[in-house]
């Protein structure tokens, strides 16, 4: 999406107005139900907070294939927020969405705690376990493995996470010496920067981030969206290490 697609998405929002139990519709007071790529977890948490503090809103997370297949098997979310553009078309095709779009694009970071890695060169020269996500399942798992066959690097063995999040896990816990991680995961937890090194983004493919709102979802899904379309919201995903839709020149 680009900037006249967000430009569109804000002045849609202005119009919509954010959704209140006021508006006498019963679909505003049952449960959001969302799923969500483990690298946004931490943001949809807050981004929730600020977008209503009286609504129930059900937060499922887990690699973006894993959730996929969920929602193929019919569990019943209103809206889904992969880490990738891939699967999020795959629903639509299966006509099981109603609605599309990129959210934010995500960033990869070499977390190295004992190192204070710099650059391409210490990921080359890296010889101990490094921890991914799975890249068949997860798409910073599909980046993560790129980057390190640019990077030369066949001596570290792939410890590999069902999602980011236990790729993290396993760094955090020291069972894995260094990790490529979400930059998010880092900055939630306030990691010191001099332990991580943000991957420029040329060095592996776009971590494109898609939202679908499903087919029989909540209309309040819509209202959801619209938000994180908001200056505020905007601002929750920038600081929490995502590049937003229409900065990427």
């Amino acid at each position: 999406m680009g900037q006249c697609a967000a430009l569109a998405f804000v002045i849609l929002l202005s119009l919509t107005g954010r959704a209140s139990s006021e508006d006498g519709d019963d679909s505003l007071m049952t449960p959001l139900r969302i799923a969500v790529a483990a690298n946004f977890k931490p943001v949809v948490d807050e981004l929730a907070e600020a977008f209503s503090s009286s609504r129930k809103i059900s937060i499922s997370s887990g690699s973006t294939g894993a959730l996929t297949a969920q929602i193929k098997n019919g569990a019943p979310y209103d809206i889904f927020l992969a880490a990738d553009v891939q699967r999020p078309e795959y629903l639509e095709k299966l006509g099981l969405t109603r609605m599309r779009q990129t959210y934010a694009f995500g960033r990869l970071a070499f977390w190295h705690p004992s190192m204070r890695p710099v650059g391409t060169a210490d990921l080359t020269e890296l010889s101990t376990s490094i921890a991914i996500a799975n890249p068949r399942h997860a798409p910073y798992g599909r980046a993560a493995e790129h980057l390190l066959v640019i990077t030369g690097n066949y001596k570290s063995k792939r410890i590999k996470g069902n999602n980011v999040a236990q790729a993290f896990s396993f760094v955090q816990t020291g069972n894995v010496d260094a990790g490529l991680v979400a930059l998010s995961q880092l900055r939630h937890k306030d990691i010191e920067k001099k332990a991580y090194w943000v991957i420029p983004a040329d060095l592996h493919p776009p971590i494109e981030q898609q939202a679908v709102i499903m087919r029989d979802a909540n209309k309040i899904a819509e209202s959801f969206l619209l938000f994180m379309g908001s200056t505020q919201a905007r601002r929750i995903i920038q600081d929490a290490g995502y590049t937003l839709v229409n900065n990427l020149d």
